[in-house]
């Protein structure tokens, strides 16, 4: 599964208040994991929309390097 898939997956998901809370605060606990590139690069990406070559640019790393954070990071967070 892609990481598209996922979050287009969540989109529709209904949860109760408690049910939210807990995945708000399983979300959290797996962004206070990652190392200060890894919350960069997802924040960059999905906060502020930056391309993977922008991201290339502001971090002055490879594109396939930015690729390769991203990708780990979601699977780090999505396999957690």
């Amino acid at each position: 599964m892609n990481e598209t898939t996922t979050l287009t997956q969540t989109k529709g998901l209904t949860l109760s208040p408690e049910d939210r809370a807990t995945w708000k605060a399983d979300i959290a606990e797996g962004i206070d994991l990652l190392s200060e590139q890894e919350k960069l690069v997802l924040a960059l990406h999905y906060h502020e929309e930056l391309t993977i070559e922008e991201i290339a640019r502001v971090l002055e790393i490879p594109e396939r390097k930015v690729k390769k954070i991203r990708d780990k990071t979601l699977q780090k967070i999505l396999n957690r």
